[in-house]
């Protein structure tokens, strides 16, 4: 009877042991959804983006980028978009936008020089081929009748990330397929304007319905941070 009890406590700690390796190797939760700041767009009808700026990226990235985004906010139907190229000589003169925005002088002369309720300007980032697919990006919407930033995202994509690369999966079936005829989903991890496309269906997405903006910092809508 001795030896039983013996074997009964050996037996529950062999059962104890496994559960709690069970609870060790768990997978992590997926990254958070991307992150933007967003506020009322009411009065935002017609913004001019400025042809994102290129740092340390492979020369003609930020235009296709730029181009890949403008079609996608367009396609929100928010508001009107007009991109205007950096070389054009009106975009010389543009301050660096940071977090704290720009002075009430700087945004008086933009609105008059380019005539808008709203202007979008930023960068792409560190943009990497291989040995895979990476591109952050900077982006910042002012709204040149209050003076103040409404949407802003600073966000890295790596098609490393299982999070993205689920996202990306749902984004190609859902979105792209039918331009793509049978080829794989994996083509959006190896293809720089798919991948962009991707970008860019994402952040715009992440724009709030004009009822619907919040006063801070706030994940993207269901429809994104669920893929």
């Amino acid at each position: 009877m001795r030896l039983f009890d013996k074997s009964a406590i050996l037996t529950l700690m062999c059962v104890g042991a496994i559960a709690c390796a069970g609870c060790s190797t768990e997978s992590k939760p997926s990254d958070p959804p991307l992150k933007t700041l967003s506020r009322s767009l009411v009065g935002v009808n017609r913004v001019v983006f400025i042809e994102l700026a290129e740092r340390n990226s492979y020369p003609g990235i930020a235009a296709e980028m730029t181009t890949a985004l403008s079609h996608a906010l367009k396609a929100r139907g928010l508001f009107g978009v007009d991109v205007i190229e950096r070389s054009d000589p009106i975009c010389q003169e543009l301050p660096a936008v940071g977090r704290a925005g720009l002075t009430p002088v700087q945004i008086s002369a933009m609105r008059k020089t380019f005539q808008c309720d709203g202007i979008l300007l930023g960068a792409l980032q560190d943009f990497r081929p291989h040995p895979r697919m990476q591109l952050g990006l900077s982006l910042r919407l002012l709204d040149l009748k209050r003076g103040r930033i409404v949407w802003a995202v600073d966000h890295v994509w790596d098609s490393a990330d299982k999070a993205v690369e689920k996202r990306v999966q749902a984004f190609f079936e859902e979105k792209l397929r039918s331009g793509y005829g049978h080829a794989d989903w994996r083509i959006a991890m190896i293809s720089p304007k798919v991948f962009e496309k991707f970008i860019a269906y994402e952040l715009a997405e992440t724009l709030p319905e004009p009822a619907q903006a919040s006063t801070g910092p706030t994940g993207t809508n269901q429809r994104s941070s669920a893929k």
